[in-house]
């Protein structure tokens, strides 16, 4: 019976192990996110929980949350499912603009949303942010805000198309990408 007992024992110290190590764990990944979440709320001024994680969820953090100005153009550049030249050239002049460097995290985010498109859930992640963004800012920072953004992603929207050079550079899903982008700021 001593044996049988000794054998029980074991096993339930070895299961008590490795529950303490699997709740240790994620007691450690809940903490290094609220972590991030903090250090992404002071870098953007952002306080709501979900937007945060939401962000983060994307790859977004505080080193890289001066690309969020460009994922609109970016989405506007695979709003056809394809990366055109041009589309790029515009959006790597407004990374420049933006103060984002070759060498840092967020030029580095930008150039994986430029050589493959991102998934969906960041331009949702995008607008979760300017509502999140919209109870900071007065109407007239609001809306110069909305203008600098439109205007860009509108750039990008016609770096390509039409026929020849002439004619209507914006396809119906840039448009439509277009009105997102709007609506997000209403």
């Amino acid at each position: 019976m001593d044996e049988l007992d000794g054998m029980a024992n074991a096993m339930a110290d070895r299961f008590f192990k490795e529950r303490d190590k699997e709740l240790l764990e994620n007691l450690k990944k809940e903490v290094e996110g609220e972590d991030s979440r903090g250090a992404l709320a002071a870098a953007s001024g952002i306080e709501d929980a979900a937007v945060l994680d939401s962000l983060i969820e994307s790859g977004i953090g505080p080193d890289t949350i001066a690309s969020v100005s460009l994922i609109p153009l970016v989405a506007v550049a695979w709003a056809d499912r394809e990366m055109e030249a041009s589309e790029r050239e515009a959006i790597l002049k407004a990374a420049t603009e933006a103060g984002i460097t070759v060498g840092s995290a967020g030029f580095a985010i930008l150039e994986k949303w430029l050589g493959e498109k991102p998934d969906d859930h960041l331009l949702e992640s995008w607008t979760d942010y300017v509502g999140a963004m919209k109870s900071k800012l007065d109407g007239a920072a609001l809306n110069q805000l909305k203008t600098s953004i439109v205007s860009r992603a509108h750039s990008v929207a016609e770096a390509t198309g039409g026929y020849l050079g002439l004619g209507n550079k914006v396809s119906e899903t840039e448009r439509a990408v277009l009105a997102k982008l709007e609506a997000a700021f209403a």
